[in-house]
């Protein structure tokens, strides 16, 4: 079981263009569960938005969207998934 916020992953995006093209931003798609929040650059962190419970739901399959800040802007998806450990609770 985990409280919300716990920080469950750290990943990076990049985009080689130069300026407002080379500027990512990202969001979770219909997810309720976990949230995106900006670390540090372009690093974000993926964290628990409630409490969750193997006995409950083993597996996330979450969608990142990213998208540059050009015009129009360019996207990209990446899927994974979050596989959650059992805890001794008895």
């Amino acid at each position: 079981n985990t409280v919300p916020g716990t920080v469950v992953a750290l990943f990076s995006v990049r985009d080689r263009d130069s300026g407002a093209n080379g500027k990512v931003s990202c969001a979770l798609e219909d997810q309720l569960f976990f949230s995106l929040r900006p670390a540090y650059k372009n690093y974000y962190e993926l964290v628990t938005v409630s409490a969750l419970d193997r006995e409950a739901t083993a597996q996330y399959m979450l969608s990142v969207r990213a998208a540059d800040a050009g015009s129009p802007p360019l996207t990209s998806t990446q899927s994974f998934s979050v596989d959650i450990s059992d805890v001794n609770d008895n």
